[in-house]
């Protein structure tokens, strides 16, 4: 199994399907026609947000969005802007994981989630954020406790177009990539280089 950036909007758009079909049968949305979910629109198009997906025998069967502190924030702020703002104020860099979606086939695969949560702190790891910032359901609180270290901050009821419950948890990257070293990998070393180089110049040309 590989884990890399999306390529291309064919590959964005299988991650809405996949992400349309897990919050259907969860029953956090009804069916809608088109078959797609993109939620957090702002978010999802920030030169900040960063698509992964997990591929196997060249079919996408997971995916993890990550995003760095801008203009267009997290999706946690739209849920719990109070403490998000409580926790820039802290001083340390923050960056959030969301979108973490896996195929049907794969539904209890703790061991992909594993690999697609490695892969965030990797990239955050590679961009010095110190706090990682992520929501969850509540029934997935204890898990992520456990296998993270990860420390819950609030609960919320959920607000926009997705009505379900979230818990926002947080973790230290430094402490997570020593419980969980991510192993070498090419295409998230180059998209972090990439990406650097792209909010650069955009950082530039808005000064």
């Amino acid at each position: 199994m590989l884990i890399r950036p999306a390529f291309d909007a064919h590959e964005i758009d299988q991650v809405y399907r996949l992400t349309h079909d897990a919050y259907v049968e969860q029953g956090y949305i009804t069916p809608r026609p088109d078959g797609r979910l993109r939620h957090y629109a702002d978010v999802d198009a920030a030169a900040e947000n960063m698509v992964l997906v997990a591929v196997e025998e060249d079919v996408i069967v997971g995916t993890v969005s990550i995003t760095l502190d801008g203009p267009a924030g997290f999706h946690v702020d739209h849920d719990f802007r109070a403490e998000c703002a409580a926790i820039r104020d802290e001083g340390l860099s923050v960056g959030a994981s969301w979108r973490i979606i896996t195929a049907p086939g794969y539904r209890g695969s703790t061991a992909l989630v594993v690999e697609l949560i490695r892969s965030t702190i990797d990239v955050l790891h590679r961009f010095e954020v110190e706090t990682i910032l992520c929501s969850f359901n509540p029934r997935h609180e204890r898990i992520y406790r456990k296998l993270f270290g990860m420390s819950t901050v609030a609960h919320s009821e959920g607000v926009g177009a997705v009505k379900s419950p979230a818990v926002l948890m947080r973790a230290s990257i430094s402490e997570a990539v020593q419980s969980w070293q991510p192993p070498f990998n090419p295409a998230l070393a180059t998209l972090v280089a990439e990406r650097a180089r792209l909010l650069d110049v955009l950082s530039r040309v808005a000064a």
